[in-house]
């Protein structure tokens, strides 16, 4: 596949719309991904230890580790619950994620659900009701995660302090509403001004957004890249089997938004 008909505008849409989008037989060098990624945005580029010296913008994704017996990438070989990346953070920028695989797992599987599409199939008055639910969200490592306290991939995932946003919110780039759940780490939520059980929302939520109809199934096998928006899908991963090898790069849309203001132009 020739990088430059690829069209990053049209790529970026349809993820927007759908959530995600799925490419296979792709072959990618370190660089050549990263230049790719680069014609949607801005990345992400932490230096970490999942961060390779020369190629600061890919995560790799393994629980593999080395010769002396560590990790050499992030989130292990458990199973992951429904979420989103970067949801305890104040300001979530990075919500174009991206996972290109370099040696799959047959037996694991990583699903995607649509939480635009959920909002629209209820009432209008189901919709005012949720519209009006605001959460705080605080990262746990004892819910989805269990990491040692001395686990490097711990600073990456604990560094930020929380957040307080819309249950339902509007996304910048389409103008759809979508629901905004990464329940593992929602620790409070109001109607209104008012305090609310948050674990009695989230239970009555789960049937709404959790259905077959809004989902995707994927198992990764070599040259195979997904494509998620972290605003309008939440995803998980069963647990890893095999030597599983991904890389992962996070980034946001600000090419995309200069692209389409000059054709507006």
């Amino acid at each position: 596949m020739e990088l430059m008909t690829w069209n990053h505008l049209e790529i970026a849409n349809e993820v927007q719309n759908k959530g995600y989008k799925v490419f296979n037989d792709v072959e990618f060098t370190e660089q050549e991904y990263i230049d790719f990624m680069k014609g949607f945005g801005e990345l992400e580029a932490p230096g970490l230890f999942m961060n390779p010296k020369n190629y600061p913008e890919l995560f790799i994704v393994t629980g593999m580790k080395d010769q002396e017996g560590n990790k050499i990438g992030m989130f292990g070989d458990g199973e992951l619950g429904w979420h989103s990346n970067g949801n305890s953070r104040h300001l979530i920028d990075k919500i174009l994620i991206s996972l290109y695989c370099l040696q799959g797992d047959p037996n694991t599987t990583l699903s995607v659900c649509n939480t635009s599409d959920p909002f629209y199939d209820l009432s209008e008055e189901e919709q005012e009701y949720w519209k009006s639910i605001t959460i705080r969200l605080k990262f746990k490592n004892d819910t989805m995660y269990h990491l040692d306290e001395d686990d490097p991939e711990l600073e990456f995932m604990s560094k930020n302090k929380g957040s307080i946003r819309k249950l339902v919110d509007i996304h910048p780039h389409t103008g759809k509403y979508y629901f905004y759940f990464p329940y593992h780490f929602i620790a409070k939520a109001w109607e209104g001004k008012r305090q609310i059980n948050h674990e009695e929302m989230i239970e009555k939520l789960k049937p709404i957004i959790f259905r077959s109809k809004y989902q995707y199934h994927h198992i990764f096998i070599e040259g195979d890249m997904l494509l998620m928006d972290q605003f309008t899908t939440l995803h998980r991963r069963t647990p890893v089997m095999g030597d599983r090898l991904l890389w992962r790069i996070a980034g946001d849309y600000q090419n995309i938004c200069k692209t389409s203001e000059s054709k507006e132009n």
